[in-house]
C-alpha cells in the first residue's frame, strides 16, 4: 500500500491495526534541514514540552472534571491532600475556587513530568472522541464541513483538544505520537515502514491460507510501538504471524506446523522452492527466505527454559523483529515462494 503524499491511505479489513494512516512531515529547524534525512525525535520530555503539556491538560480536564479520580487511581497518583508540592507548581491559575477546580489544578501541574504520557494516554482513553454537531443548512458530505466546523467552533471541544496535543507533540517532534484511533498515545513510526506494515497486514488478512497472519502482525506491531512497548510479546506475536502466513505454503499437511520444522522442511528440499523474482526464478531466493526465517526464530532468546537463564528480547530486537515478519508475509502472500514444477 502506497503512501499518498499529504493525504491518507485507508486500511479496511484488519481491525486494530489502523484504520487509517496519515503521513505526517514533522517541522525541521533550519540548522537541521541540511543535515539528517530525517527529523532526530525527542525521547524524553522537554521543559518546553512539559510545560505546553500541562497547560493543555489543565484545558483538556476543565471539561471533563468528574474524570480526575478515575485518572489519579489508574495512574496511582498522589492525591491533592497528600502532595506536598501543590501550590508551589509554576503557571498554575490562580483563580481555582471549587473542589474540582482544586483536583483539576493538581492533576495538571503537580503530576511528576515523566508521568504526563500516562495521564495525558489515560485522559484520551476516557473520552472517546465524538463527531461535531450538526449545522442546520449544511449537508454533512459537503467537503468543507471540517473547515467550516472549525472556523465557526462547531467542531466539539474533544475532536479540538486532540488536534491541539497532536500539534504540540508534532512541533516538540516528541517520539509520542496520537494513535490512529486517538484513544492513547504510542510511539512514532516512519510512515513508509508504517504503511508497508498496513499493506502486509492487509494482504494477509484477505488472504484465508494465511490464517490469522494479519492479526498476529497487528498485535505485535501494538505491542513494539505501545506508549508502554512490550517486546517479549511483539517478538512472539511476529513468530506466529510467519507460522500462520507460511503454514499453508510450506507444511499444508502438518496440522503442528511451526516455525523451527518449517525451516527444516525448506532447508531439506531446497531444490524444490524457488523464488518467483526477475526473468528467471531461482532457489538462490528461497535459501533466502529459510535464512529470514531461521533468523527470526533463532532469534527469540525467551523461546524456552533451561538450565542457563533465558534473556528478554530487547525492544530494538522486537522492532527489527516485526519488520522481518513484514517482509516475510509479503513472500507468502504475494506467492513469490513456491514450488518449482515438477519435469515431464
Amino acid at each position: 500500500m502506497a503512501v499518498v503524499a499529504g493525504g491518507k491511505a485507508r486500511l479496511h479489513r484488519v481491525p486494530g491495526l489502523y484504520r487509517e494512516h496519515v503521513k505526517n512531515e514533522l517541522w525541521r529547524p533550519l540548522s537541521e534541514r541540511s543535515g539528517t534525512p530525517a527529523p532526530t525525535l525527542r525521547t524524553t520530555i522537554s521543559r518546553s514540552l512539559e510545560t505546553q503539556l500541562r497547560h493543555w491538560l489543565f484545558r483538556a480536564m476543565e471539561a471533563e472534571q468528574q474524570l480526575a479520580d478515575r485518572i489519579t487511581l489508574r495512574c496511582d497518583l498522589k492525591e491533592l491532600h497528600s502532595c506536598r508540592a501543590h501550590g508551589l507548581a509554576e503557571d498554575e491559575p490562580e483563580d481555582t475556587e471549587t473542589q474540582e477546580d482544586l483536583d483539576v489544578v493538581h492533576l495538571a501541574y503537580c503530576t511528576p513530568a515523566k508521568q504526563l504520557p500516562d495521564v495525558i494516554d489515560t485522559w484520551l482513553d476516557l473520552t472517546p472522541e465524538t463527531t461535531p454537531k450538526p449545522i442546520p443548512g449544511l449537508a454533512r458530505s459537503n467537503a468543507n464541513f471540517d473547515l467550516f466546523a472549525s472556523v465557526t467552533g462547531y467542531l466539539m471541544p474533544r475532536a479540538r483538544l486532540r488536534r491541539d496535543l497532536q500539534q504540540l507533540l508534532d512541533d516538540a517532534r516528541s517520539t509520542y505520537t496520537l494513535r490512529p484511533d486517538h484513544r492513547g498515545l504510542r510511539h512514532r513510526v516512519d510512515p513508509t515502514v508504517e504503511a508497508l506494515a498496513i499493506a502486509a497486514a492487509t494482504s494477509a488478512s484477505n488472504d484465508p491460507e494465511r490464517g490469522s497472519a494479519g492479526a498476529h502482525l497487528n498485535r505485535a506491531w501494538t505491542a513494539a510501538y505501545a506508549l508502554h512497548p512490550d517486546p517479549v510479546k511483539a517478538y512472539s506475536e511476529t513468530i506466529k504471524a510467519v507460522e500462520a502466513a507460511a503454514h499453508a505454503t510450506v507444511e499444508p499437511n502438518n496440522r503442528k506446523a511451526t516455525l523451527g520444522s518449517m525451516i527444516k522442511v525448506l532447508e531439506n528440499t531446497r531444490a524444490r522452492w524457488v523464488v518467483g523474482i526477475g526473468h528467471a526464478p531461482s532457489s538462490n531466493g528461497a535459501e533466502t527466505v529459510e535464512r529470514m526465517m531461521r533468523l527470526l526464530w533463532t532469534g527469540q532468546t525467551s523461546r524456552h527454559g533451561g538450565s542457563h537463564p533465558t534473556r528478554d528480547e530487547t525492544l530494538a530486537e522486537a522492532r527489527a523483529a516485526v519488520n522481518l515478519a513484514v517482509a516475510l508475509l509479503s513472500f507468502f502472500t504475494d506467492g513469490l515462494l513456491y514450488q518449482a514444477p515438477s519435469a515431464p
